[in-house]
């Protein structure tokens, strides 16, 4: 059994909320470089940038969750 495998899901979560940053961050700066600093699309990218930094949170738990479950059970094994 590959345990690199019980990482992906995290992994996936982790990758996904990267490129939505990206997105969001070009969004921004897109809306920025315009006269109106207060755009709503701004603040919709802003918003989102949020929710793709808690996603990516989220991701990072589900590592350290994974790596914790394996080295108790290796421990065990051991």
């Amino acid at each position: 059994m590959d345990i690199t495998t019980f990482n992906q899901p995290g992994m996936q979560i982790i990758h996904r909320a990267d490129e939505g940053l990206t997105r969001t961050a070009a969004q921004v700066a897109r809306e920025a470089s315009r006269a109106d600093e207060r755009s709503e699309e701004m603040e919709t990218a802003t918003v989102k940038s949020f929710a793709y930094e808690q996603q990516g949170y989220a991701g990072v738990r589900v590592v350290r969750a994974v790596d914790d479950t394996l080295g108790t059970l290796l421990n065990i094994k051991s």
